[in-house]
């Protein structure tokens, strides 16, 4: 018997003797137990792609609001590094964006080993629950510190100042007259004038 024929019983009429007897279909299927078990991987396949691309599009979708973030952080940066934002520490402040869900922002100021400088920190993250995920960058720079900056500016203006106090009182000390120039009307001994005076 040949895999997935079926088997039918017929009666024939062979040398005028009635019997039952077994006959081979001509043509073959599938089992039940075959289609079943084809189903069954087919749908175990289908599961497991569809958790992989899930998994792949909150990947792709927490790399884009990563990518975002960073944007955000290095904006606040440079608006600082250009002096167009006061470099003042900010606390859970919100974007002026019309994105949904909503960005937040701080800026902390923090000592650095080196008197003239401090470390300025950017968070950027979005305004959603903890268990949601998420996306945030922390940007650090060192930057010149605002008070050494005006502490400079304050000895470079006195320095300029004295130095022009210096050059005009230089600039307003008297003469000293030259010999066999007249002083207050008289003449200086030698002179002309006074070699005849006795005619």
């Amino acid at each position: 018997m040949k895999k997935g024929g079926i088997l039918l019983f017929v009666q024939v009429d062979r040398r005028r003797l009635n019997r039952w007897e077994k006959v081979v279909c001509p043509f073959f299927g599938f089992s039940l137990l075959e289609i079943v078990l084809a189903l069954a991987i087919l749908a175990g396949a289908l599961a497991a792609l569809g958790e992989v691309m899930r998994s792949a599009s909150q990947s792709a979708a927490l790399a884009s609001d990563e990518t975002q973030a960073q944007l955000l952080a290095e904006s606040v940066m440079a608006e600082l590094l250009a002096g167009a934002r006061p470099t003042t520490a900010v606390n859970g402040a919100a974007f002026d964006l019309a994105i949904d869900p909503p960005w937040v922002y701080s800026i902390a100021i923090e000592p650095t080993p080196f008197q003239e400088l401090i470390a300025v920190r950017v968070s950027v993250a979005q305004q959603l629950a903890p268990e949601m995920q998420p996306a945030r960058c922390d940007l650090v720079r060192w930057l010149l510190s605002p008070d050494f900056i005006t502490a400079q500016a304050t000895a470079q203006a006195k320095a300029n100042a004295a130095q022009a106090t210096e050059s005009s009182s230089s600039g307003s000390t008297p003469r000293r007259p030259q010999g066999g120039q007249q002083n207050g009307g008289q003449s200086t001994p030698g002179s002309p004038n006074q070699i005849g005076g006795g005619d």
